[in-house]
C-alpha cells in the first residue's frame, strides 16, 4: 500500500472519469437516435460529435492532471502519473485523429461520406483510421492496466476483486475485439457484423468507468445522502 496519501483532487477526478465511462455508451446513441457501427463514428453526427469530444477530451486532460500515488520503486515499473500520462495522450489522440468516415453503418453517415463535406477534422483516409484505432486500442489497455493492477493496492478486498474483475473485462473485450479484426482480415468468409465493434467498445468502457467510479469513493458519497 503505498505511503504517500492520494490528494483530494484526485478522488474528484477519479469519480469524474467514472461517471463519463459509464455514461458514454448511453449518451451517443440516445443523443443522435441510432446505433453506430462504433463509438468512434459518432464523430459525424451534430450532437453526438460535440458529446464524443468533450467526453474524450476531459478524459484525455483529466488523466493528464492526475498524478495519483508515488510509485513503489520496490514493487512497481511504472508510475499511477506515467501510465495516465500515456492514456490520456492516447485519448486525445482519438480525438484529434478520428476514425475515418466508412462503414458507419448509418446511411445519413454514408451520404456524408459521398458528398466528401467531412465535419471537422473527419477523413477517409486509411493511415489516420490506423492511428485512431492504435491509440484508442492503448487508451483502453491503460485502463485496463490501472484497475487491475493500479487500484488492487488498498486494503478493501472486496472492492479489489470488483477491479481485477473490471481490468479483466476491459482487457477480454480489447483482445476480443482484435481476434475478430485479425480473422475478419485474413478469413474472406468471415466478417465482423454491424454493431459488434460498437458492444465490445462498450464492454470495455463501463467496466473501466465502474472502476474509477468506485476508487473515487463515489459510493461512499452516495451513502453519505442517505445516512
Amino acid at each position: 500500500m503505498p505511503s504517500k496519501p492520494i490528494q483530494q483532487s484526485d478522488y474528484r477526478i477519479r469519480k469524474l472519469i467514472g461517471t463519463l465511462g459509464i455514461a458514454l455508451p448511453a449518451l451517443l446513441p440516445f443523443s443522435e437516435g441510432m446505433l453506430l457501427s462504433s463509438m468512434s463514428h459518432y464523430y459525424y453526427q451534430p450532437l453526438s460529435s460535440l458529446i464524443f469530444i468533450i467526453i474524450l477530451s476531459t478524459f484525455g486532460l483529466f488523466l493528464l492532471s492526475y498524478k495519483g500515488y508515488k510509485i513503489d520503486t520496490e514493487t512497481e515499473k511504472i508510475s499511477d502519473d506515467l501510465l495516465t500520462n500515456i492514456g490520456g495522450i492516447s485519448a486525445l489522440i482519438v480525438v484529434f485523429v478520428p476514425t475515418y468516415c466508412l462503414e458507419s453503418s448509418s446511411t445519413i453517415v454514408d451520404e456524408i461520406c459521398a458528398s466528401g463535406k467531412y465535419p471537422l477534422l473527419g477523413h477517409i483516409n486509411e493511415l489516420k483510421n490506423t492511428i485512431h484505432l492504435i491509440f484508442a486500442g492503448i487508451f483502453i489497455f491503460t485502463m485496463g492496466w490501472m484497475s487491475k493492477y493500479k487500484f488492487t493496492r488498498g486494503a478493501n478486498t472486496v472492492n479489489n476483486k470488483i477491479y481485477k474483475w473490471c481490468g479483466n473485462l476491459v482487457w477480454f473485450a480489447i483482445a476480443l475485439l482484435l481476434t475478430l479484426v485479425i480473422i475478419d482480415f485474413f478469413n474472406e468468409d468471415f466478417q465482423v457484423t454491424a454493431y459488434d465493434v460498437f458492444f465490445l467498445e462498450t464492454l470495455a468502457v463501463i467496466p473501466f468507468g465502474i472502476s474509477w467510479f468506485i476508487k473515487g469513493e463515489a459510493m461512499e458519497d452516495i451513502k453519505g445522502l442517505f445516512t
